[in-house]
């Protein structure tokens, strides 16, 4: 039986390099220095990628690589971007523009707003020119990975100011110039997009989410019909993971920019995120994330003091009731128990591993009856614990 086509993106979004003298939003500085490792996310991550071993086809990189339009910043990120995907060995680095790239606050008023981003140098933000044109004109270009196909979306293409590239846009005809363009032309099933700004709502408990794309879900639509059941997206520096009408959407959070008061609910996250599947009705994938600590370097995420667990998926094909009801007849095998490790969850329940966080909060509240709950508490594993009330 042949085996189901796979790719692996790496992805590090919203960098924010800046210079020394800046202020202070990131912790990536322009020729910043490396040693210890645990204090430079990007030295700390290449440690991370030789311990562990990780590889993957592509890293993504869904916008803002500089901050505040620096364009000693955006070179910098770009240089950071090129070794993280050396490192993993991934045959392309794909980067999309974010509204700190661009000079959407007139910084430099005699130059245009795109033109770092334009003539930072050959091979940016891809090495074919055909690519580089459709991205810049028509706000979008398909890139072959391996066996995936990623759609790359320009989200500040249609920016006026300052304010309209926060939010990012992009119009209903070029979704139907995409669409059209991209219509009968799948390559492969396992068809994603990346992009800047989230197309969907993404409020979180600090602030109201105003920068949703104004033609998101649109968006969203067309890239379902094309093919795309995945979308990778930046901008709002804490991840989620969620289903929309079929398409998985996953905001990744911030790999180093200062999270400020956010830091108490989240982190600054690298992700790796593993796709399958021979058509697009059988695509399903599951993400790592790894959380960067000041001083130690990177460590596996959790959901209790990361926000986001370590190991989490989409395309789950049974019912959630069918997946609880598992989890019940694991914990009855042994009534002594106290805790059933990844290797017998993931034996008894393979489809466990592509929940996402909020399906695995609702398996965990129908469990709660049982004194049972679902945990990633020790290096991320995904394990059931019994609990006890007094």
């Amino acid at each position: 039986m042949p085996q189901p086509k796979t790719a692996t993106f790496a992805v590090i979004s919203d960098l924010h390099c800046r210079l020394a003298t800046d202020s202070q939003d990131s912790f990536l500085t322009v020729g910043g220095l490396r040693h210890p490792s645990g204090r430079h996310p990007v030295q700390a991550v290449l440690d991370l990628i030789a311990t562990e071993g990780l590889t993957a086809d592509a890293l993504l990189v869904p916008g803002d690589l500089a901050n505040k339009a620096c364009v000693e910043g955006l070179q910098q990120g770009w240089d950071y971007a090129l070794e993280i995907g050396r490192s993993l060995g991934a045959s392309a680095v794909v980067p999309v523009i974010g509204n700190h790239d661009i000079d959407s606050h007139r910084v430099r008023p005699a130059l245009h707003v795109f033109h770092a981003v334009r003539n930072l140098r050959p091979g940016f933000p891809f090495t074919k020119p055909s690519d580089v044109q459709s991205f810049f004109a028509d706000g979008y270009c398909a890139l072959r990975i391996g066996d995936a196909e990623i759609i790359a979306i320009n989200t500040v293409i249609d920016q006026t100011d300052a304010a309209s590239a926060k939010r990012g846009a992009f119009s209903v005809d070029r979704i139907e110039r995409m669409e059209s363009s991209l219509s009968g032309m799948l390559i492969s099933p396992l068809r994603g997009a990346v992009m800047h700004h989230h197309p969907v709502l993404h409020t979180g408990t600090f602030l109201e989410d105003l920068d949703v794309i104004p033609t998101g879900d649109a968006l969203l639509s067309a890239l379902r019909r094309l093919g795309c059941r995945f979308v990778i997206h930046g901008h709002k520096h804490f991840t989620r993971l969620s289903y929309v009408d079929g398409v998985a959407v996953f905001a990744s959070g911030s790999f180093s920019a200062l999270l400020q008061e956010f830091g108490t609910s989240v982190a600054n996250t690298f992700h790796v995120v593993r796709v399958h599947g021979d058509n697009t009705s059988e695509v399903r994938g599951v993400v790592h994330t790894w959380v960067f600590r000041y001083g130690s370097g990177w460590r596996r995420s959790n959901a209790e003091h990361a926000g986001f667990p370590y190991s989490s998926g989409f395309g789950r094909r049974s019912p959630l009731t069918d997946i609880i009801r598992d989890f019940e007849v694991l914990a009855e095998t042994d009534a002594m128990k106290n805790r059933f490790l990844q290797s017998e969850v993931l034996g008894g329940i393979p489809e466990a591993e592509y929940l996402t966080p909020s399906e695995r909060e609702q398996v965990n509240e129908a469990l709660r009856g049982h004194d049972l709950k679902i945990s990633d508490y020790d290096e991320g594993q995904l394990e059931l614990w019994r609990s006890y009330r007094p």
